[in-house]
């Protein structure tokens, strides 16, 4: 069958019979089943460690680099789930965008929590292009305050604009022609236009 072995975070999470289900048990019992059924996509947020130092309770959440051969198993053993993925850790991100170019089930999304900082947003962001174009999406929303919400959209385009502006530059200096709608296209594509284009497909 199409067993998943889903990396359980240090969340404390029982499963196989304990008070609540791990993470695989989760995703085969419930939300792959639902995904299916109901032809809905299923997004997933990986590498976050709950509680990491408990002693700072809400603030103590840390990251880790995850292994993702078990989203290499899912995107694989249900083709006809769409996934969408976006990873903690710097150190996961080229294998993800490696994976998305291997399964058209799977779409990357958003530079999220400690991954939400220029500097990474714009490294980011700079490899997904050259990797997988404009089939991403790089910044999305999981602002929980609407403060919050306001000032990543405005340093998210500020992180990005540099690196859309050298990826232009290579194709002008290459002798490529670059129009104005090229550019709002591809801005489009990038802030919610290929997300849309995955779920579309």
């Amino acid at each position: 069958g199409r067993r998943v072995q889903a990396e359980e975070g240090r969340g404390g999470q029982e499963g196989s019979g304990g008070a609540y289900p791990s993470a695989a048990e989760l995703l085969e019992g419930a939300l792959l089943r639902v995904a299916m059924e109901e032809g809905l996509p299923l997004a997933l947020k990986v590498g976050a460690v709950r509680g990491a130092n408990p002693a700072l309770q809400a603030g103590g959440d840390g990251v880790e680099v995850s292994r993702l051969d078990w989203l290499r198993t899912l995107c694989a053993g249900y083709p006809s789930v769409k996934f969408l993925v976006t990873v903690l850790s710097a150190v996961n991100q080229h294998e993800l965008c490696v994976l998305a170019r291997k399964f058209g089930n799977l779409h990357v999304y958003g530079c999220w929590w400690f991954c939400n900082n220029p500097s990474i947003i714009e490294t980011t962001t700079r490899m997904r292009l050259e990797m997988l174009g404009t089939a991403f999406t790089c910044q999305h929303s999981d602002a929980r305050v609407l403060d919050q919400l306001v000032y990543k959209w405005a340093h998210s385009r500020e992180a990005v604009t540099p690196v859309l502006a050298a990826q232009y530059r290579k194709l002008l200096e290459a002798g490529w022609p670059l129009s104005e709608a090229d550019v709002e296209r591809d801005v489009g594509l990038l802030f919610g236009g290929a997300y849309e284009e995955f779920l579309a497909k």
